[in-house]
């Protein structure tokens, strides 16, 4: 079993200490939504990336797809250069995130799968031709909408059937967790394993209850709003892996910060990737928590997720 870093693949226990919900860099779209992040500050970027890596940092999972500011080349550079590791995607992000004519929003849905099975099997469009070599995705990247009624439900489809024929994991954005009960039902009644899902953001919807659920089925949890304080993170976040690990639940769960927005990185006056093992990771040593989940949710349980049978 392997996972596919923007490098070549490597061993799940190279992954180490990993952010499992990141993005290192998006370029400058014109897109509808005005809120639309760009990264696009090289040297600032890798700058970070040195310091998390000297901060005990190994790798970061990289969630901006294809049309929407990915930029394989730039990450597979970034991480050359910094010595991290890099899992790059194929999938998609909320439509507001992509200019009119994207193509990936006029695909059928058979057009779609043969589009990620493509880019997974002979690798990210950007980098073909690239003298560096071609970076491949190590997983698929999904986004719905507040509903599975307003959600693309002839992409989610196509991503459903690009995990069964390739085994690479599926993560997926929600919308703070909403209608996540009916969307995960979807899912999982067109063939794919819970074990093959993992909910983004689902802290923002503090229902233990639906969470130990949602562990218990095999579904993976990402936590991230460490940083922003109007999610409550000390009432709610914070609880959530408390309740979840004490329940037994740990193996389900996955760290990570999401720090789309540059204001958030140490190199716009933000709180910087490097928090997650210097703050996350030494908070949670600090509550007593055995080292053992420590590991477990800062990196182990998202390389069991995303390792897959080796394709060399």
């Amino acid at each position: 079993m392997k996972i596919q870093t923007v490098t070549g693949q490597i061993d799940p226990d190279d992954l180490g200490l990993t952010d499992g919900h990141n993005h290192l860099w998006i370029t400058k779209q014109a897109v509808p939504a005005p809120d639309a992040p760009v990264l696009d500050q090289t040297e600032e970027i890798l700058a970070e990336l040195h310091i998390y890596r000297q901060a005990g940092g190994c790798s970061q999972i990289d969630c901006q797809p294809v049309y929407a500011g990915r930029d394989g080349n730039k990450l597979h550079w970034l991480s050359e250069n910094s010595g991290v590791n890099v899992v790059a995607n194929t999938g998609f992000h909320l439509r507001r995130y992509y200019p009119a004519e994207a193509p990936i929003w006029q695909m059928s849905g058979e057009q779609a799968v043969d589009f990620l099975i493509d880019e997974i099997k002979n690798g990210l469009q950007e980098t073909r031709g690239n003298v560096d070599g071609v970076v491949f995705p190590g997983f698929i990247k999904i986004a719905v909408e507040k509903t599975l009624a307003e959600s693309p439900q002839h992409l989610i489809e196509a991503a459903v059937q690009a995990s069964l024929e390739t085994g690479c994991l599926i993560e997926m954005h929600t919308e703070r967790g909403q209608d996540v009960e009916a969307i995960t039902a979807f899912i999982t009644d067109r063939g794919l394993s819970p074990d093959r899902l993992l909910l983004c953001h689902l802290d923002k919807r503090p229902d233990l209850a639906l969470h130990q659920a949602l562990a218990k089925e095999g579904f993976g949890l990402e936590y991230d709003t460490f940083f922003r304080e109007k999610y409550q993170p000390e009432k709610n976040l914070w609880l959530l892996i408390e309740a979840m690990v004490e329940a037994g639940l740990a193996e389900n769960l996955v760290l990570a910060t999401d720090l789309a927005d540059a204001s958030l990185w140490a190199f716009s006056g933000g709180i910087g990737i490097a928090s997650f093992p210097k703050m996350i990771k030494t908070r949670l040593e600090m509550a007593g928590y055995e080292q053992e989940d420590i590991q477990a949710i800062m990196g182990g349980n998202i390389a069991r997720r995303l390792a897959i049978e080796d394709k060399e």
